[in-house]
């Protein structure tokens, strides 16, 4: 017996291929006794030779049973290795209670945000990993309404009442600042993501807070924010320290926008006079000459805590909220120990 190449075999062309009936084909599938040594054989034969594997969602719904063995995680852009970084930390953590992760990337777009999370509710995903699009989601909100477990991830949505993991956005920003305020600069530009990003928006209060408190105004010329591909931070970053006034030091609060600077320093020969710190670690950033100083997210380690309390959750629905913040020191390079201009 042949079968199209698209169409998967089913218990029916087992049990025609075989020459049994479907409920022995059902009996031997679910390991049932009363069935004769001679039947399994044939049975398994005939799964051999189709290649009949069941489908364990609907073996689920015909049982009865809650558990689909996965769990699904909604991020930004899986092509960003912070990231990337994390859905590693989460597998890591799902593989040891063997559960699959389903993933998808939302681009940061409240309407693909909620396609996907549909999407793996129809697939009765366990519960939720999300890292939440800006705006609103009625598909997310029904479902922390109906009791889906959902833990956020990095950014914090305006439900406070839920089990969050994210980094100390607004207190990595202070050390940052304050880092190049030690090393004598008063002159400094803030580049990071649009402020309309959660993350992104308690970098920048943090960065003014501590220019504040140090008795220093933040000029908006300053202040660098905005939504740009990747590669066009580079571009701006040079068009701006070509401009008529150059800071003393720059913090780039994003990973994609430390690439860039590094790259716009590097290009116009200045980068052993102006310094950097940047949010995020990134890659090479020890090989570059002088070493990027950062302050580290660990995406993994927030993968991995954010699965953890995913599944403390499956374990005890009951359980108070949890929320996770996660400080990380400074990694000191280089870049940003350049001192500044002498009082």
């Amino acid at each position: 017996m042949t079968l199209p190449p698209s169409r998967r075999p089913t218990l029916r062309d087992v049990a025609l291929a075989a020459e049994v009936s479907f409920k022995t084909v059902s009996r031997v599938v679910n390991r049932e006794d009363n069935v004769s040594p001679e039947l399994v054989r044939r049975v398994e034969s005939a799964i051999a030779t189709l290649g009949y594997r069941p489908d364990d969602r609907a073996r689920h719904l015909r049982q009865g049973g809650s558990s689909s063995g996965a769990i699904g995680f909604v991020l930004v852009d899986v092509a960003n290795p912070f990231f990337s970084s994390i859905l590693r930390g989460i597998e890591d953590v799902a593989r040891k209670m063997g559960c699959l992760v389903l993933s998808g990337s939302s681009d940061g777009d409240p309407v693909r945000q909620d396609q996907l999370i549909q999407a793996f509710i129809d697939r009765r995903v366990d519960g939720l990993i999300v890292v939440p699009a800006d705006g609103e989601s009625s598909v997310l909100e029904h479902e922390l309404l109906r009791g889906t477990p959902v833990v956020f991830l990095d950014l914090e949505p305006k439900q406070h009442n839920v089990d969050l993991v994210r980094s100390d956005h607004f207190g990595g920003a202070v050390r940052a600042t304050q880092h190049l305020l030690d090393h004598g600069h008063g002159d400094i530009a803030f580049f990071g993501d649009a402020t309309k990003v959660y993350s992104a928006g308690l970098r920048l209060n943090g960065f003014i807070a501590t220019m504040t408190a140090a008795g220093l105004a933040v000029n908006e010329h300053r202040i660098v924010t905005g939504h740009f591909e990747p590669d066009s931070w580079y571009e701006l970053a040079v068009r701006y320290l070509m401009g008529p006034s150059r800071p003393t030091a720059i913090f780039s609060a994003q990973n994609f926008v430390t690439v860039g600077v590094t790259q716009a320093l590097h290009q116009l020969g200045v980068q052993h006079s102006i310094a950097q710190i940047g949010f995020d670690d990134v890659d090479l950033a020890s090989v570059v000459t002088p070493g990027i100083t950062v302050v580290p997210q660990h995406p993994s380690e927030l993968g991995r805590r954010a699965a953890e309390m995913l599944f403390s959750r499956l374990g005890d629905r009951g359980r108070p909220m949890m929320r996770d913040i996660i400080e990380s020191p400074i990694i000191v390079r280089g870049s940003g120990e350049i001192l500044g201009p002498l009082p």
